[in-house]
Order: structure tokens, then C-alpha cells, then sequence
């Protein structure tokens, strides 16, 4: 049960991201986003399961690993992302996320903290300035079939 929600709240993340981020007006492309080189590639909950759910990064985006699939970056896709830490053992970010549930309008900051745990696991924490979503906090171990 608590996969399932997991699972959900990550498809609701990714939809919601997707459909209400606002893209940006200039034409620029240049990004500072910049995953370091231990975090790059795929981390997911269970690597030998076909409904697999994590993150993948490169270095210059991140994407959400939802049943096995790799989605859209998010950099690519007009999410402002603001990285907070970039070291040897930690990576964080946060960017913004707006919505609607219902009648009911919100906005707020969601923020993922990666820390590396092994050159094989990450751990994940977090959190979010709106009721609407919440970082599941977790470990995640590397995927290089993704």
C-alpha cells in the first residue's frame, strides 16, 4: 500500500509539474542546474522490478523514473530548478510547484536533498511548503539498465 501511494504521489508530482509549470519568457537556454558527476544516471526503489520508481539525472536535468519509464526532463520542460548543494556527498534543489485541487488554488516549493550513501545507494530527503505534495523520503539504489 505504501508503494502505491508513493507511486501516485510521484504521477501526481509529474503531472502536476508538467501541465502548470510556467515557461520561462526569454529565450535563453543556458541553465545552471548541474547534477554532479556521482549522482548522474538512474536511481530507483527496487532495480529488479518492472514498476521501478525513482529519479534519473544527467548533467544538466533531472527526470522522474515512473514504472520503469524515464519522463521528460524537467529542465527541458521550463521547470525553474535552483540547486541549493552541490558536493562529493550531497545534492539538493528545489523548484516550484502550483496547482489546483478542486476549487482550491495553491503554490509553494518543493525541495529533494540526495545524499550518497555507497557509490550504489542515495538517500533522499525533503520537503514541501505546500499540503499538496510531500517528499517520500527514502533510498534508492543505482539502475544502469535506464
Amino acid at each position: 500500500m505504501k508503494k502505491m501511494i508513493y507511486v501516485l504521489v510521484i504521477s501526481l508530482l509529474s503531472l502536476t509539474i508538467f501541465s502548470c509549470a510556467k515557461k520561462s519568457e526569454t529565450s535563453s537556454t543556458s541553465t545552471s542546474f548541474a547534477p554532479p558527476s556521482w549522482i548522474q544516471g538512474a536511481w530507483v526503489d527496487n532495480v529488479s522490478s518492472s514498476s521501478k520508481n525513482g529519479y534519473k539525472f544527467d548533467s544538466s536535468d533531472m527526470y522522474l523514473v515512473i514504472f520503469g519509464t524515464v519522463t521528460a526532463g524537467y529542465v527541458a520542460a521550463g521547470v525553474s530548478m535552483t540547486e541549493l548543494t552541490s558536493t562529493d556527498s550531497e545534492f539538493s534543489y528545489s523548484y516550484p510547484m502550483s496547482g489546483k485541487s478542486g476549487d482550491t488554488s495553491f503554490t509553494g516549493t518543493v525541495t529533494h536533498v540526495f545524499t550518497k550513501e555507497t557509490t550504489s545507494t542515495i538517500g533522499l530527503t525533503g520537503n514541501s511548503t505546500t499540503s499538496y505534495l510531500s517528499v517520500v523520503e527514502g533510498t534508492y539504489t543505482k539502475d544502469t539498465s535506464l
